[in-house]
């Protein structure tokens, strides 16, 4: 699911007045991006019962949170949610305000 509002949410952009491109605030929002992704996969993981015949090791555990961190990070980075590109007006829209 990629949320895709119709119009911008800064209202600069409906004017016609882009700001310019800042690479640096655009990898900040989907460092966030990343970082919300692996919270909500780390609250999944927790809807899963846990047991079994072999019980979980601390190494799994610790592979199972490295895995969760990629995929998150690979999640962003692919930009399907587009919670990175709101975060990023967002950022924008407030630091044109100062």
């Amino acid at each position: 699911m990629k949320i895709n509002p119709s119009t911008s949410l800064v209202p600069e952009y409906q004017s016609g007045e882009k700001p310019q491109e800042n690479p640096e605030v655009r990898k900040v929002a989907k460092q966030f991006e990343a970082i919300f992704i692996n919270q909500m996969i780390g609250a999944m993981r927790k809807t899963v019962p846990s047991g079994g015949l072999i019980p979980e090791s601390n190494a799994e555990r610790t592979f199972k949170a490295m895995l969760d961190s990629e995929n998150a990070q690979r999640m962003a980075d692919s930009e399907q949610l587009g919670l990175s590109q709101i975060v990023y007006e967002h950022l924008l829209r407030t630091a044109q305000g100062k």
